[in-house]
């Protein structure tokens, strides 16, 4: 198994970077109504000459073609 890269945390963001992508989670947040809400997104990475990796289902997925 690949080991994650780097994990920081400031002011309320949770970032992490693995060899697929990056992930953030942002706590302490409130939605127009005052409710508490947690927000996360999913950045595959892209980079030129290695395969393709797509966000499916919550995960990431690297596909076996390369595109660029």
């Amino acid at each position: 198994m690949r080991d994650m890269k780097s994990v920081s945390h400031r002011r309320g963001i949770l970032h992490v970077e693995t060899p697929l992508g990056i992930v953030n989670i942002h706590v302490g947040l409130t939605d127009r109504r005052g409710r508490p809400v947690e927000a996360v997104s999913m950045l595959p990475n892209r980079y030129a000459g290695e395969p393709k990796v797509v966000v499916r289902g919550g995960r990431f997925v690297q596909l076996k073609t390369v595109k660029g």
